[in-house]
């Protein structure tokens, strides 16, 4: 694999989009597909793309893919006569051997695979130079401080029959040079102790390296960063830069301080005037790139680049906001229910939580009517004074400089009166990620537990899990298309829409954590390593990974990150949630703030896998830190994972 570090290559993108260019010349048929994940990097970073391939006029087609299974299905649709002659993943790719994919499918021969994703550890038998098929666009900070193994040395193990070869030296002795094969016991003995250390320390480098799953640089970020490289910057590039960088913050998948640094090093710089840039971009479809039908790209490059700078500063602004869910397009005392700084901090599962949120209303001068009703509807007053109002009164009920947060704000303008009580003129990068991972986690209520007597069935009266896979790969590309739509928050019906799902969410999430944490059902592993909790009666909304994993990171934060009284030290929360729909429990894995970047489930779910081979399961995530067991193996699963963990092992 030609694996290319984009922290110190600044035209590694220009030169992927010239041979996405050249290939396409001569060709009437599109010759580049984007596989993208569905989730909100895989949006933001679609989007990115989409504007880049717009500006140097090439063709594309854009497919989300739910799972490492839809990418494998992709390559072997293929045909060795398609015109496809690149395919580029967007944070998917990285735990798929794609070279082997590229060998026993009937892809083109041709045909370059070109990798852009977030998740590790990627696999290290595709990064093996002998891969030059595939193409890694590597920004993950452990390149410089050299903590990969040698994917060459590690794809390559010594056998029985290169110790052989290696034993055979040759003797100088007389000047004409000759075999000797007889070396003696004890010669030999030395040369297979020595083989095994070696064969020993490499396994040890890689199990080491596959212990932990994490994520690198967010890859919208990753494009932004080669795009500002190469003076490709825009308004709209910044902006799903800074929501793709949010949303890692928001679920747990970054911590606070490396939020703050790239927030600050990476995107606002380009507020400040680091950069030149290019102004707003009109945007294609997302579903396909046809180009522009200008002559030549630089005129109207050219004219994009002639928007002045202080347009695009009115269009975006850096600026440290309340941590609060929505506020701006809900009732103030609603989103401190859903936040879960203010929920934790206050302890508002108590009823003295409840009293104290009263207390702070009244003692800071923020009357009933003002905080039960829409933002748009508080006094001016009022909303001016907020944050002063928080920190002067804030301090008595516990409320410190975490109840801020430094975001990207995008001013929309006017939308017209009838988008005004949602205060759509405004959006903040977390609330638009609030919004786009509710549009993506939606399940339909065909597809939920009240209907699962309409589901397909088999021949023997059984549900079809096949088919039923099937109509929920179809929900989430369709999940996928209107969160697409509604990133860029162009359109004001779908941002209204995607306010309404995301408010329905967080109802679910701060509402089923309230009954954990009542009922206590939050328990230490034997092995006192993590915490876990099962959840056999599910709504519908956490039948999506990612709002079980919103609900894994509200329980850390609002009883250990934020809580005034720690329920203990911090450590790894495992969700089990019952799926009956599909038969089986979904599991989700999520570490503290601090241990965000040690995430070892995904070790632990491969440990029990390799263990126990007759277990039914789903391991197609991108994210290894979820998997998903049939109902009638999980016991054998469970006791399995903490059998090992009991003696050393996963």
């Amino acid at each position: 694999m030609v694996v290319r570090n984009i922290r110190e290559d600044a035209l590694a993108l220009k030169e992927v989009l010239d041979i996405l260019r050249q290939q396409a010349q001569g060709h009437t048929t599109i010759t580049a597909h984007i596989l993208v994940s569905t989730d909100h990097d895989g949006v933001c970073s679609a989007k990115m793309l989409d504007i880049l391939l717009q500006q140097y006029d090439i063709k594309a087609t854009i497919i989300p893919v739910t799972g490492n299974g839809d990418i494998v299905a992709h390559l072997q649709r293929l045909e060795p006569e398609d015109e496809v002659k690149s395919i580029v993943l967007l944070n998917c790719g990285a735990s798929l051997d794609i070279q082997r994919q590229l060998q026993e499918s009937q892809a083109p021969t041709e045909l370059r695979c070109f990798v852009i994703d977030a998740h590790r550890p990627l696999i290290l038998a595709n990064l093996a130079s002998k891969n030059q098929r595939v193409h890694v666009l590597d920004d993950d900070p452990i390149i410089e401080e050299g903590l990969r193994p040698d994917p060459d040395e590690e794809s390559e193990p010594e056998s029985e029959g290169d110790e052989e070869e290696k034993e055979n030296e040759w003797d100088f002795a007389d000047g004409n040079p000759r075999a000797v094969t007889d070396e003696g016991p004890e010669r030999k003995r030395r040369r297979l102790i020595e083989s095994q250390e070696r064969r020993e320390k490499r396994r040890q480098r890689s199990n080491e390296y596959y212990l932990n799953s994490y994520y690198a640089m967010p890859t919208a970020m990753s494009l932004f960063k080669m795009a500002r490289q190469v003076k490709q910057c825009s308004q709209e590039l910044l902006w799903l830069a800074a929501v793709s960088l949010a949303g890692y913050h928001d679920l747990g998948l970054i911590g606070e301080v490396e939020y703050g640094r790239l927030a600050c090093e990476e995107l606002n710089d380009v507020l400040t005037g680091v950069d030149d840039f290019i102004g707003t971009i009109s945007q294609p479809s997302a579903r396909s790139n046809a180009g522009s039908d200008d002559e030549g790209g630089s005129q109207s490059q050219n004219k994009l680049r002639a928007r002045s700078r202080g347009s695009m500063q009115q269009g975006i602004r850096f600026e440290r906001e309340l941590r609060l869910t929505l506020y701006k397009h809900w009732n103030l005392e609603d989103s401190m229910y859903h936040s879960p700084y203010f929920y934790g901090t206050l302890e508002l599962h108590r009823d003295k939580g409840v009293r104290y949120l009263k207390n702070f209303f009244a003692t800071s001068g923020i009357s009933p009517d003002h905080y039960k009703q829409q933002y748009h509807g508080m006094p001016l007053p009022v909303k001016k004074t907020m944050h002063k109002k928080f920190t002067e009164y804030g301090k008595a009920y516990g409320f410190d400089g975490k109840m801020f947060l430094q975001q990207f704000v995008r001013d929309l303008g006017p939308l017209g009166e009838g988008y005004a009580a949602l205060n759509l003129n405004e959006i903040s990068a977390v609330d638009a990620v609030h919004i786009v991972t509710a549009l993506l986690s939606f399940v339909p209520a065909s597809l939920g537990n009240a209907q699962m007597e309409n589901l397909p069935k088999t021949d023997e009266g059984r549900r079809d899990a096949e088919a039923v896979h099937d109509l929920e790969r179809e929900a989430m590309i369709k999940n996928f298309w209107r969160a697409s739509d509604a990133v860029l928050c162009a359109e004001p019906n779908l941002i209204r829409e995607g306010i309404v799902e995301s408010v329905n969410c967080h109802k679910a999430v701060q509402t089923m954590a309230r009954f954990l944490i009542d009922t206590k059902a939050l328990r230490l592993s034997a092995s006192h390593e993590f915490r876990w909790c099962k959840i056999e009666q599910p709504p519908n909304f956490f039948r999506h990974n990612m709002t079980v994993r919103r609900l894994a990171v509200w329980l850390l934060s609002v009883l250990f990150s934020y809580s005034p009284k720690s329920q203990g030290p911090e450590k790894p929360l495992l969700l089990i949630v019952r799926d009956h729909v599909r038969d089986t429990y979904l599991c989700v894995g999520a570490s503290p703030p601090r241990m965000c970047d040690q995430n070892e489930f995904g070790e632990r779910f491969r440990s029990v896998l390799r263990t126990d081979k007759t277990l039914k399961y789903r391991y197609d995530f991108f994210d290894k830190s979820c998997i998903e067991i049939a109902v009638d193996d999980f016991d054998r699963f469970w006791d399995t994972m903490v059998d090992s963990m009991s003696y050393g092992g996963a």
